[in-house]
């Protein structure tokens, strides 16, 4: 951003990393750079959540927007329609929002907001609510751009597509700058522009943790009256995040309110930014001072009581009995110019900016609070679900042999307690990598490790260090190497369903069917055949689309426009229309012939795993190709005389979890992918995105849901219960964790994402894919 980094060089510009407390979402960051306040976790859950009425959040919450309706400022918005449904649209003297949601869309959300620049700089006019045209004449303009943001999701910020958009914000700015300068000459007013970044995003491209990365967001304060020696970069800072002056994100809620002569919002916990206002309002500084130090004493106050005031005021003035406030308030009595006391009292500037700093940190550490009744209850349901899951599996239990039962219990006891330190819930992935080896070592001993086993192995160790080495990074910056490997994925599928249906076909011929019976279950073959193989068409046409530049694109674009096909959107409901037919085909077909025919579940799981791949980032695509061999592990273990419901139990778990930290899950909000889940919509659908974000991110465990019901039914319903006993006992035990530890450093960053997490494993993958939807797509077991 040539002209940003020029402003910045001419001293026209004061630049800082800005700080974003967890989580590092839209909606909690908006309240925390609009209220001063910090965040909650609930914030995170409520930003996907489209509000239903037409009440907006922060009606009642101070903040420095309602303080700019408040004090009769003319404020107008583009952008984001996160803002409208935080704040009333009457605060507003005209509004154009943009839904946020849809991330797949790089161009409209953003030349949907510039379309406007041309109306809003120009000669000022009179506001009209509820024009389309918007005013010349404001106090208060904000724009919200999406597209740097959608440009991280899709592609990380190393995409290609990130430096012209950057270069496109970086000509808005321009646009506005000069804007602003024109204005100032003519009425000798002074401008103030401030560009800032809610959140930073990780190397995947996504944000909502506590990295570094993620919380490291831009601010630049500009302003065309400002010339400032140009600061260098503080010493000692090695962080490639971190290269201007450190403040916290809330920080700028009080120096707005001080640049802007207005009231600071009644619950910020920001501090001012003391370079900003020395730079741009030097005289108002000693008592912006006093009134942050009282506003923060205030608050703290509210929350921690005197005792806590007075702690931090002691260790401000180095053990003076004096608050802090009063010794500001005495000193401004005794000065009649506030310029002076700039000038004589440095000491107490120090001081009063030390006292806010310490105010400020105990606030953030104490910022959240909870109910421990509710709490108490919740965990106490979950105790009683876990308690009856348990029951369930007590008769099977004990005829497990002595060797199964010390060996799950160890491993169970070893899962469950890790649960109640931090780096082993960040780590999670480590464990479910060695409990997955350590089962198929264990279990191939009596097999001799033959093929299969060896297979697996590597394949696990692959699915371990895919997301975290140099592999991933090749594949995301070379599309066609990328593309290769997806194409293989997608002829494994290809090939078993044309065995499955080969060997099926030969099956039938041995029965002497009749005329009648041939043909029905000829056509039945050929519809099966040729809807498989159009889906796998379908999906390497949509990845295809998507990994290659678009001068390649040219021949199979002709193609697509014969048939239809040019709109992604429509490939991507052509697969889904694809396998929904071939579902229901295989379905009144096995209702018209019962009977046991392995066939239609090989290909009911081909169909799902084409659909799950054809929603899932290209770079992971080649990760489904490991099913195929852990469906093989697990179909031969469950085949055995002596099979274990437990020991296939603790397989399915492991080759789940595996699955799903493979694909790049954590336990952190920022390794939700939401790249893929607009496929086929051409409009935001709140349950439609939620979804395809849970089919893209839970891909591969959905698909181990779904081989578990090929497994003989004698086995099947025991091996449900254990796994139905391990979830429901696993979240009682990580609940109980985080409510012990619910005034821990990390209770929001690191344990409430992992329960979140633990509540989808239970409702959705267990309960909703194991025993409710894989019911529903693959019958009974054959």
């Amino acid at each position: 951003m040539t002209f940003v980094q020029s402003l910045v060089d001419s001293g026209q510009a004061l630049p800082y990393t800005a700080v974003a407390q967890a989580p590092t979402v839209t909606l909690p960051r908006l309240k925390a750079l609009t209220t001063g306040s910090n965040p909650t976790f609930l914030d995170s859950i409520l930003n996907v959540v489209e509000e239903s009425d037409t009440s907006a959040a922060f009606e009642r919450v101070d903040s420095w927007v309602r303080q700019m309706a408040m004090a009769g400022k003319k404020v107008v918005f583009a952008g984001d329609d996160t803002w409208l449904r935080l704040f009333p649209k009457h605060w507003f003297d005209w509004t154009d929002g943009v839904s946020s949601f849809f991330v797949s869309d790089t161009v409209t959300v953003d030349s949907n907001v510039t379309r406007h620049l041309d109306s809003l700089l120009a000669a000022p006019s009179p506001p009209q609510r509820d024009s389309a045209v918007p005013p010349g004449s404001w106090d208060v303009l904000t724009l919200h751009y999406l597209g740097l943001d959608h440009v991280g999701h899709l592609g990380g910020p190393r995409s290609p597509l990130m430096p012209p958009k950057q270069q496109e914000m970086d000509q808005v700015v321009e646009r506005i700058y000069h804007e602003l300068e024109r204005r100032d000459a003519e009425d000798r007013q002074r401008s103030l522009l401030v560009l800032v970044g809610d959140h930073g995003m990780t190397e995947g491209g996504n944000h909502g943790g506590s990295t570094e990365a993620e919380t490291s967001a831009a601010l630049l304060i500009v302003s065309p009256s400002l010339h400032t020696a140009v600061l260098p970069p503080p010493t000692g800072n090695t962080s490639p995040y971190r290269l201007h002056e450190v403040v916290q994100q809330i920080d700028l809620v009080p120096t707005l309110a001080v640049l802007f002569d207005l009231g600071i919002p009644k619950n910020s916990m920001g501090k001012l930014i003391s370079s900003a206002i020395t730079a741009l309002r030097p005289a108002a500084l000693t008592a912006a001072l006093l009134a942050n130090a009282r506003q923060l004493e205030e608050v703290l106050t509210a929350s921690g009581g005197e005792v806590a005031v007075t702690e931090l005021a002691q260790e401000a003035t180095k053990g003076s009995t004096a608050s802090l406030v009063d010794l500001l308030e005495s000193s401004i009595d005794a000065q009649h110019e506030v310029h002076s006391l700039l000038e004589s009292d440095t000491a107490r500037l120090t001081k009063s900016s030390q006292f806010l700093r310490l105010a400020q940190d105990r606030l953030l550490a104490s910022s959240s609070s909870y109910q421990l009744f509710p709490l108490c209850s919740g965990l106490a349901i979950i105790a009683f679900a876990s308690l009856g899951a348990l029951s369930l599996c007590r008769q099977v239990w004990q005829v497990e042999t002595k060797r199964t039962r010390w060996v799950v219990g160890v491993a169970l006891v070893a899962g469950l307690g890790s649960s109640f330190a931090t780096s082993f819930i960040e780590e999670e992935h480590e464990l479910w990598y060695f409990f997955g080896a350590t089962a198929i070592t264990l279990l191939s001993i009596r097999s001799g490790f033959d093929l299969t086993d060896r297979l697996t192995l590597i394949l696990a160790a692959i699915s371990k260090n895919l997301p975290n080495t140099s592999l991933s990074l090749t594949l995301a910056s070379h599309p066609r190497f990328t593309f290769a490997l997806v194409a293989f994925s997608y002829t494994i599928p290809l090939v078993i369903a044309f065995v499955a249906l080969s060997r099926a076909a030969r099956a039938f011929a041995r029965t002497r069917p009749t005329v009648g019976q041939a043909i029905a279950k000829s056509a039945t073959f050929a519809i099966v055949a040729i809807l498989a193989l159009a889906q796998i068409v379908f999906g390497l046409t949509m990845h295809w689309r998507r990994s290659m530049p678009k001068d390649r694109q040219e021949p199979l674009v002709s193609v697509l426009e014969k048939l239809d096909l040019d709109n992604p959107e429509m490939l991507s409901r052509a697969g889904y229309w694809s396998c929904e037919v071939a579902w229901v085909i295989l379905r009144l077909a096995k209702r018209r012939d019962g009977g046991r025919q392995g066939w239609r579940a090989t290909l009911l799981l081909v169909h799902a795993s084409v659909l799950l791949m054809s929603v899932t980032r290209p770079a992971n695509v080649p990760l489904f190709s490991a099913f195929w061999i852990q469906h093989a592990a697990t179909s031969r273990l469950a085949q055995r005389s002596d099979a274990s419901p437990a020991q296939l139990a603790v397989l399915v778990a492991a080759f789940q979890a595996a699955g799903f930290f493979g694909l790049g899950g954590s336990n952190s909000l920022a390794s939700v992918n939401l790249s893929q889940a607009y496929n086929g919509l051409s409009s935001y659908s709140f349950p439609l995105v939620t979804l395809l974000t849970y089919l893209s991110n839970f891909s591969l465990p959905i698909l181990h849901c779904l081989s578990l019901h090929t497994i003989p039914h004698p086995l099947r319903p025991l091996t449900l219960r254990y796994l139905t006993a391990f979830h429901t006992l696993a979240l009682a035990v990580l609940a109980a964790s985080a409510t012990w530890f619910r005034y821990h450093l990390f209770s929001l960053t690191v344990f409430a994402p992992a329960v979140l997490y633990r509540v989808v494993w239970f409702a959705l993958v267990q309960l909703g894919t194991n025993l409710v939807l894989a019911q529903l797509v693959m019958g009974e077991s054959e």
